[in-house]
């Protein structure tokens, strides 16, 4: 069950993450998560992280080369998405935070997933000025946490409406105070959702994750990287969005189908966002199908 932050949370992104932006007649992905950095400096018990032979601290790092790259395609797309810099690490460890912030700039919307252990109120204050839009910044030390937070983004000068604090220092019974998912079947802590076997997914109707090297991975789920649909360094943003391998997944998924790895052992829901994409996929495809109908 979502707890009313998570709700929250979901209804502040469904202003810009599920509006459908049409390119060539292709419904445009909204989402981009960037995994900046394989370094973490916590280890959290719902997180592949936890074991670091499973998932070891790497310093590998997202160059800038690659990241302004993706800020002039989207630029030239007239992208009004958003850009999340989240992914398997925590950005504020990487290098260049700040010049990553700033060749998104004010043209497109980018937020930051952080711990905050790092965030201080100079640091808010440099990365707000550079184009940041939002701030999530996930607690898991305890509640005294959000006056520290909250303090920080006062000195900052930062309206509470460019932020949200996760409370995420729950116990395994509360699930952590997040919902809960296996990675798409990489650990198996607390008290897991069932696998469902025929449960559609909408993760590659509206997204795109980007990882450190530039592979496009299948979603943000899928943490031991099976499968790549292109590289940004190779392709273009609408190469890898309109590739054979996520058009495969896409059809199948939509219609329930979870056979393929790293599908068949993922628990996620992946309907939450992405069902108006669904529709207009759908949609484009129609007059396919229409035809294929007519000649048999």
């Amino acid at each position: 069950m979502l707890n009313e932050a998570t709700k929250r949370n979901l209804r502040r992104k469904s202003f810009y993450v599920d509006e459908v932006q049409i390119k060539n007649g292709t419904p445009l992905f909204s989402w981009i998560d960037l995994n900046l950095t394989e370094l973490c400096n916590r280890l959290c018990v719902f997180c592949p992280r936890a074991d670091p032979d499973l998932y070891p601290n790497q310093s590998l790092n997202m160059s800038m080369d690659l990241v302004r790259r993706i800020a002039s395609e989207l630029t030239s797309l007239d992208y009004n998405g958003v850009v999340v810099l989240c992914g398997f690490g925590e950005p504020m460890l990487h290098p260049e935070l700040n010049s990553i912030v700033k060749a998104f700039g004010d043209k497109i919307r980018v937020e930051l997933v952080t711990n905050g252990d790092r965030l201080t109120s100079q640091v808010a204050s440099q990365l707000y000025a550079l184009g940041l839009d939002y701030f999530v910044v996930s607690m898991y030390d305890g509640p005294e946490q959000r006056e520290h937070f909250y303090k920080i983004f006062r000195d900052a000068s930062i309206s509470p409406d460019k932020f949200i604090l996760r409370d995420r220092w729950h116990s395994e019974a509360d699930d952590f105070g997040l919902k809960l998912t296996n990675r798409a079947g990489t650990i198996d802590v607390g008290k897991q959702d069932p696998i469902p076997p025929a449960h559609p997914c909408y993760y590659p109707a509206y997204s795109i994750t980007l990882d450190w090297n530039g592979d496009a991975l299948l979603c943000v789920q899928d943490w031991n990287k099976r499968v790549k649909a292109g590289n940004a360094y190779a392709q273009s943003l609408m190469e890898i969005w309109t590739s054979p391998t996520l058009s495969k997944y896409r059809n199948r998924l939509f219609e329930g189908k979870r056979t393929m790895a790293p599908c068949k052992n993922c628990n996620a829901d992946g309907t939450l966002h992405g069902f108006n994409h669904r529709d207009v996929w759908l949609d484009a495809r129609a007059p396919v199908r229409t035809k294929m109908e007519a000649t048999n």
